[in-house]
């Protein structure tokens, strides 16, 4: 009986050790650490192209459910072309009090000329310019409550380090639901 259950320890340390390095070895948007602080960072991010889908919410669940699945089945071939694209990271779920979006970073080798035209009317491509963002990493499932937490966590670390918040929360999530071990983030962009 022994076996059985190291063989499936075994089973579920492979799986969790794959799929968490996997997720490392996804296309992200490149950026440049200014200031860190613990889980707390100031970053310079380069110009980068995101496929976009607006939301009716910025709840988490209703961002996940109206913007993850368009912009998944995009990028899985829900295209013009039938082009399958490799999955990137983050999922950027923008909480705007507005007009709240969900947000894929599209592969560097992508570009607004050479992206396949999108099956569903509401996906938009949007070229974000140089941007610096303020940042706080997080473990564990993404929640409505995880997010609201770490937001407030956030803003009072911008505040003691009078840094201005120039726009919307921004939320990454950067692995799938079924993964073990995830990582978050919330984000605001600052000044320079």
């Amino acid at each position: 009986m022994n076996w059985i259950l190291s063989i499936c320890l075994l089973g579920v340390a492979c799986f969790t050790g794959f799929t968490y390095f996997s997720s490392k070895n996804l296309d992200r948007p490149y950026y440049k650490v200014i200031k860190k602080d613990g889980n707390f960072e100031v970053r310079e991010y380069k110009s980068s192209l995101w496929a976009e889908v607006k939301v009716s919410d910025s709840k988490q669940e209703i961002m996940s459910r109206e913007g993850f699945r368009p912009l998944a089945n995009y990028i899985f071939g829900g295209n013009k072309e039938n082009i399958k694209m490799s999955m990137t990271a983050p999922v950027a779920m923008i909480a705007d009090t507005f007009i709240p979006s969900v947000r894929f970073f599209m592969s560097p080798d992508r570009s607004m000329q050479n992206l396949p035209e999108p099956n569903q009317k509401n996906i938009d491509f949007i070229k974000l310019p140089k941007r610096t963002l303020a940042t706080l990493s997080f473990g564990g499932n993404l929640s409505e409550q995880s997010k609201l937490k770490s937001m407030k966590s956030l803003k009072d670390w911008c505040d003691d380090n009078q840094l201005i918040i120039i726009g919307s929360l921004e939320v990454f999530g950067y692995n799938a639901p079924y993964e073990v071990i995830k990582t978050n983030e919330v984000a605001f962009p600052v000044k320079n």
